[in-house]
């Protein structure tokens, strides 16, 4: 069935809708995605990253950023939580479980606040329930550049939202993906939904143009000690239950859980706390129902599509020396470069959009054109000229 504009606004009025006047209450990318993490912003992931190093080209550099819209007049104010294990996995086997874990803990709260970093290690426990591994010998400071052990450095502390998207307009056009925090609202008469991005001009990165930021953990390792070869990376917080860490929140690539699964029915929260192994049980179906409707993608498209992004995973080819880009991996380098992982400017909402809306999947020869595009969705016309990236680690911006 091919679907057309119309019909899209048609889909979205039959769903829960929020008034532009909450958009600021809202978060983006992978922010705020389910009531119980909305309440506990230590737990909240908003994006990972993996890039090459840009000092040293036998390393890579690995970001993991939580705690979404830190405002300039809270910045001084807002600090890890110290209880919550920060973690990222990275399969190198293939079979989508972490065979080594980088792992940050925080300890005491304010301006002292110190983080020891564990690994890269074989993790002694894998899945939703982790243990805390050995730390490295040497603690750092918060907002602070430190090297936790041999051929490691390390960063953690608040800096610019690296994340870029029309989140106003997002919602306008399916407003189902509202999150929790901005309750449960009707639509809205005087607000119709849209069926188009803004124009060039009219499009606004919502988290730039409000100046927000989030707590940065960075850290930069050798490419052998992850494998050397090709990886898996996705990153998890964890809280203690009953004396175990117990996954909350789990992410990888941007715009996946929060695009192709709806709020209701806890589809966030099941995707957050699951593993990748689950997520050809999850996900797969998230995925399948919403490029069925509203979509109206071909079935050749939609295998594609969920081949592509599942299970929920950053790919990662260590042994690549090319230029690091989102999906090039998956695409062997269509999306500019065999390296994968992901780029600080990477644009991957109009990398998303195109595999959704667009025609990425028959321009790559992987399944015939459904005829079935809708032009209007392929880019929300924002990209990353509004961040302060810097040539040097940590890469993030400083806070705005």
């Amino acid at each position: 069935m091919k679907i057309n504009p119309k019909s899209l606004a048609l889909a979205s009025l039959a769903v829960t809708a929020i008034p532009v006047a909450l958009l600021t209450t809202v978060r983006a990318s992978d922010h705020a995605d389910t009531p119980d993490i909305a309440a506990n912003p230590g737990t909240d992931l908003t994006d990972v990253y993996v890039f090459p190093s840009a000092s040293n080209i036998h390393k890579v550099c690995l970001a993991m950023n939580v705690h979404p819209l830190i405002t300039n007049r809270m910045k001084n104010k807002v600090f890890f939580d110290p209880n919550v294990l920060y973690q990222f996995k990275i399969d190198t086997n293939g079979d989508f479980v972490e065979d080594k874990v980088i792992q940050f803990k925080f300890s005491g709260t304010g301006i002292n606040q110190t983080v020891k970093v564990s690994g890269p290690i074989s993790p002694t426990a894998t899945g939703s329930i982790s243990n805390l591994e050995t730390a490295n010998p040497t603690a750092g400071a918060f907002n602070a550049r430190f090297v936790p052990g041999p051929g490691l450095v390390a960063f953690t502390g608040v800096r610019e939202d690296p994340f870029f998207f029309d989140l106003e307009q997002f919602f306008t056009i399916l407003p189902d993906r509202a999150t929790p925090i901005s309750g449960v609202m009707v639509a809205d008469p005087n607000n119709p939904q849209a069926t188009s991005w803004r124009s060039v001009g009219q499009a606004k990165d919502f988290l730039s143009s409000n100046n927000f930021n989030v707590l940065s953990m960075v850290i930069e390792v050798p490419r052998v000690s992850l494998g050397g070869g090709n990886i898996n990376v996705w990153c998890t917080t964890s809280v203690l239950d009953h004396g175990m860490w117990k996954q909350k929140d789990r992410l990888a690539r941007p715009a996946v859980n929060e695009v192709f699964a709806t709020v209701a029915n806890n589809r966030h929260q099941i995707n957050d706390e699951a593993t990748p192994t689950q997520d050809a049980f999850n996900l797969a179906n998230d995925i399948e129902g919403f490029l069925t409707f509203p979509c109206g993608r071909s079935t050749q498209i939609k295998n594609v599509i969920k081949a592509v992004l599942v299970p929920d995973v950053l790919k990662v080819n260590l042994a690549s020396k090319d230029k690091v880009s989102y999906l090039g991996v998956e695409t062997g380098g269509f999306t500019g470069g065999t390296f994968g992982g992901r780029a600080l400017a990477d644009d991957v909402v109009d990398l998303s959009l195109g595999v959704i809306f667009g025609n990425t999947i028959p321009a790559l020869g992987l399944a015939p054109d459904d005829n079935a595009e809708i032009p209007t969705l392929t880019s929300d016309n924002v990209d990353a000229s509004g961040k302060h990236f810097t040539a040097a680690f940590p890469y993030l911006g400083r806070a705005r």
